[in-house]
């Protein structure tokens, strides 16, 4: 029975034991640290900048001069010619552009669309100048023009309105050209020739600061083209 208890108390110590050498293993034991990953480098980044477009080519403006009208017949500006030389005051010839160009102020009293005797004188001569067979292709632009002061005049506000005519310096440019048209009808120039328009103050010569500036502005011009020309 002894025996018993001494093989039981044995095999209990080593179990004992054998326990106790497990928990000491444990407490002894290393702990296991895992590797972190390898760090893999993120590849650089790039900035992509799209290119500045090239300039724009210049721009080159060509300038085309207009064709100078045609001529006229020699013996229409030879008479044009006389008799602007008979009226220095009144009209200059520009035989260059056909162009017959007008003083108002010989040709209008101020503010008026009836023209002067001597300015009829001088018209009813051009009308049969331009009548001539030599002329007949040729057609009349008659264009009137003012200065930049304001129409105030009751007599001139009065005529405008009695032609039709808005009571400005349109109005009276229209006005003017007009008459100038009425005195060549009269000496004999075809209407289906002559075509007439105002054009106020918008078209100046001069500097409208200066009287010397606003006698030139204040003008009646005559272009002599031919027919079919875009006049």
């Amino acid at each position: 029975m002894s025996r018993d208890k001494e093989v039981l108390a044995l095999l209990s110590g080593m179990l004992l034991m054998s326990a106790s050498g497990c928990c000491l293993c444990d407490m002894f034991k290393q702990p296991t640290v895992e590797a972190a990953p390898p760090m893999v480098e993120a590849p650089p980044s790039f900035h992509y900048v799209e290119p500045a477009p090239p300039p724009p080519p210049p721009v080159v403006i060509e300038t085309v001069e207009p064709a100078p009208p045609p001529e006229l017949p020699p013996a229409v500006v030879k008479s044009i010619q006389e008799l602007s030389d008979r009226y220095p005051d009144l009209f200059k010839f520009d035989k260059s552009k056909n162009l017959l160009y007008f003083n108002t102020d010989a040709m209008f009293d101020s503010g008026s669309a009836v023209v002067k005797p001597d300015a009829k004188a001088a018209l009813g001569r051009l009308s049969v100048i331009l009548g001539e067979e030599e002329a007949l292709d040729r057609k009349l632009t008659i264009i009137g023009h003012t200065d930049s002061d304001r129409v105030v005049k009751s007599s001139t506000i009065n005529t405008l309105k009695q032609l039709g005519k808005s009571a400005d310096n349109m109005g009276l440019s229209e006005a003017r050209a007009e008459a100038v048209a009425a005195i060549l009808l009269a000496g004999g120039i075809d209407a289906s020739r002559m075509t007439t328009l105002g054009k106020g103050d918008a078209s100046p010569v001069a500097d409208n600061r200066t009287p010397a500036g606003k006698a030139r502005n204040r003008r009646v011009e005559i272009y002599v083209t031919p027919m079919d020309s875009g006049w």
